[in-house]
């Protein structure tokens, strides 16, 4: 399809591996997206496998893509990172210097919609050994203890992780917690929102909630897909470039 100039690109769970190389299908995806004039890119969180924001972990695939990234930036095209649940320590490092800003959770208005994007994991306010499990590992201790683990041994850290999960389909669950994707855009609704934008379950999904629509981002290291919203009129779509 045709895609218009000036448009607002949502994408989720690339997953770019750590290994070099692994990087090239983003980064020519970025060319084209910026052939079209983006008006901004959000990334709705877990660019990488995983992403330890330290210059220990910072591989050749990341260097790269966040060398496109400034580019990007610098040819005036707004890119906002979403923390995800495979992001750490994003705050404060070499990420910032690449991209336009860092956050939880973005608001944007377009046309008469008022959007949330925000990755979904933290959806179920219940789930409290998974949200103790995300404060244990992205707490400033934590980090600490990043930076002082020697340079080989977190390397070779981070090779076995990348090979683990380079085997994995990142499928994230079998059953996709349609209520509570629901009953957080009907709390959001009350907030103003018109739209919800997730990412994390790997779906392809629009749902109302209220007065609330949610869309669930596909992963887009599977189809290469982006959610596309009109700055004016606020009405969105799925979008392949």
């Amino acid at each position: 399809m045709s895609v218009p100039e000036g448009q607002i690109f949502v994408i989720g769970d690339s997953h770019i591996g750590l290994t070099t190389g692994s990087e090239t299908r983003v980064n020519d995806w970025l060319g084209r997206l910026a052939a079209v004039r983006p008006k901004a890119l959000y990334l709705n969180g877990d660019l990488f496998h995983y992403l330890i924001a330290h210059p220990k972990f910072r591989t050749e695939s990341v260097e790269r893509v966040f060398k496109k990234f400034r580019e990007l930036v610098d040819q005036g095209i707004a890119i906002h990172y979403v923390e995800g649940n495979r992001d750490f320590f994003l705050r404060g490092s070499f990420v910032e210097d690449s991209v336009s800003d860092v956050a939880t959770e973005y608001s944007l208005k377009a046309g008469s919609h008022k959007y949330l994007i925000v990755h979904g994991d933290m959806i179920n306010d219940r789930d409290w050994p998974y949200r103790f499990w995300r404060r244990a590992s992205k707490n400033p201790f934590m980090k600490l203890g990043v930076t002082m683990i020697p340079g080989p041994m977190a390397r070779a850290f981070a090779d076995r992780v990348e090979k683990k999960l380079a085997r994995s389909n990142f499928k994230h669950k079998t059953r996709l917690p349609i209520e509570l994707m629901e009953a957080f855009g009907r709390r959001k609704s009350s907030d103003g929102y018109t739209n919800v934008v997730f990412g994390h379950f790997h779906s392809k999904l629009v749902l109302n909630a209220g007065d609330a629509t949610i869309a669930v981002l596909p992963a887009w290291y599977e189809a290469g897909e982006a959610l596309m919203i009109s700055p004016e009129t606020g009405e969105f779509e799925y979008v392949k470039i």
